[in-house]
């Protein structure tokens, strides 16, 4: 494998359509914390949890034969350790020697699902806030009629 892709800020992992691993990059070897030569051999979905591996099978094998790609998808591998990561996932499909072989691009999510909860958590404030707003608004509304209708009583007498 060539140094520049083995060491990408990205997972890389080359798969069979049997869907055994032939090669992986250092990075996913990092990320999942295996050694490449324990993953080289193995089945790609048995990396996967249970959901991942069910939504792989679903919706990965029919649309890369059917596009020879597959763009964004989200899945979740177990670590070493047993940890999940959640990682984005862009393959293509290529013939080599006669044989269709799905090159796959794994980005980690971390992050992302941190950014998603601290706008998920703005949203709601954000929310609250504003019907907050609207109830102090009714309020001041209902002030200024009970005001109105007292001055124009008074202004009666």
């Amino acid at each position: 494998m060539d140094e520049r892709l083995d060491q990408a800020p990205c997972g890389y992992v080359s798969m069979a359509d049997n869907r055994v691993i032939q090669d992986v990059n250092a990075t996913l070897c990092r990320m999942l914390g295996y050694e490449k030569r324990g993953m080289c051999g193995s089945s790609f979905e048995s990396l996967l949890t249970r959901s991942s591996r069910i939504f792989f099978q679903i919706y990965f094998l029919p649309l890369i034969k059917l596009n020879r790609g597959v763009e964004e998808m989200y899945l979740t591998f177990k670590t070493s350790s047993g940890e999940p990561l959640p990682v984005l996932l862009n393959a293509s499909a290529v013939e080599r020697d006669g044989e269709w072989v799905y090159d796959c691009m794994l980005m980690p999510m971390r992050r992302r699902m941190e950014y998603e909860q601290q706008i998920q958590q703005a949203e709601s404030a954000s929310n609250r806030a504003r019907e907050e707003l609207e109830r102090i608004e009714n309020l001041l509304r209902q002030k200024r009629d009970e005001l109105e209708r007292i001055q124009g009583t008074s202004s009666m007498e």
